[in-house]
């Protein structure tokens, strides 16, 4: 079950809404691409280079590269997090991507707080840096370079050929295209840095286990003030040899339990949205 209603926050603009509707035709792929390019170059001069303004519910203002004009916040999610994140904060975003919500955070918290965004493709990484220095951020979200695990190491990753959905290669993944990227664990992580993070976001493709593996040691001793979010991927668990019986022993394991952002008949058959894990 895919969760819907991810919204842009902004009004696209007659070059976008051209594109929208040529986007369905059948067309070589160099011919495709070089329409994409011209598409990019239309909406940079547009912009004056300053990047497509979008406009959130609580007056934030994020601007974003014309190449990743299809960027959005999922609803939910943008409420939940604003509700709970304040000035000053520490803040991790597992999974960032180009910087949606890491963009965000960096509002919230504020120059007094810090986010670390980590994201490994290199591709989505250059965006998410980029996005940073257009947003004004760079003293604040802090981008880092490694995928986030169960234990420090080198592995490989499956590059998707969409935005979002690169993730650590499992056991079936042999016949993929991967580079090796870094990996390190949020217990790791907050040890060297000398941090207590008050929010966590985790989207990671199908890693989130994982992740919570890789981090009991923070999580015990940032709860309860702790806001942990994990986007689970029931989809992909098959692909990486992990079942939603794993996922609750873990949550058992830490005493933590799942609790939708929004009604849901099975919370264990959403994908595409966060659910909030707190102290049982």
């Amino acid at each position: 079950m895919i969760a819907e209603g991810a919204d842009h926050f902004r009004q696209p603009g007659l070059v976008e809404r051209l594109a929208r509707r040529f986007s369905g035709f059948p067309m070589n792929p160099a011919l495709r691409a070089r329409l994409k390019r011209l598409y990019v170059a239309a909406l940079t001069l547009g912009s004056g280079g300053r990047g497509l303004s979008a406009s959130l519910p609580g007056g934030e203002a994020v601007r974003v590269l014309p190449e990743y004009a299809h960027l959005s916040w999922n609803p939910d999610e943008y409420r939940s997090f604003r509700d709970v994140v304040r000035p000053g904060m520490t803040a991790l975003d597992i999974g960032a991507n180009v910087g949606a919500y890491s963009l965000l955070l960096g509002q919230w918290v504020g120059p007094a707080g810090a986010v670390y965004a980590f994201e490994p493709s290199p591709r989505v990484f250059d965006g998410l840096v980029r996005h940073i220095e257009l947003n004004h951020l760079a003293g604040v979200v802090h981008p880092v370079r490694a995928a986030v695990g169960r234990t420090s190491a080198t592995l490989p990753l499956v590059v998707a050929g969409t935005h979002g959905e690169s993730r650590l290669a499992g056991a079936s993944d042999a016949a993929m295209p991967t580079i090796d990227v870094a990996v390190t664990t949020i217990d790791e992580f907050c040890a060297q840095h000398r941090i207590t993070p008050a929010f966590i976001k985790v989207d990671v493709e199908g890693a989130e286990l994982d992740v919570l593996r890789g981090a009991r040691a923070t999580i015990r001793r940032a709860l309860p003030e702790l806001r942990l979010f994990v986007e689970m991927h029931p989809s992909v668990w098959p692909l990486v040899g992990v079942c939603l019986q794993d996922i609750l022993a873990e949550l058992a394991t830490q005493s933590l339990e799942a609790v939708p952002l929004a009604s849901t008949p099975d919370i264990w058959a959403l994908e595409g949205v966060c659910v909030r894990l707190v102290p049982r």
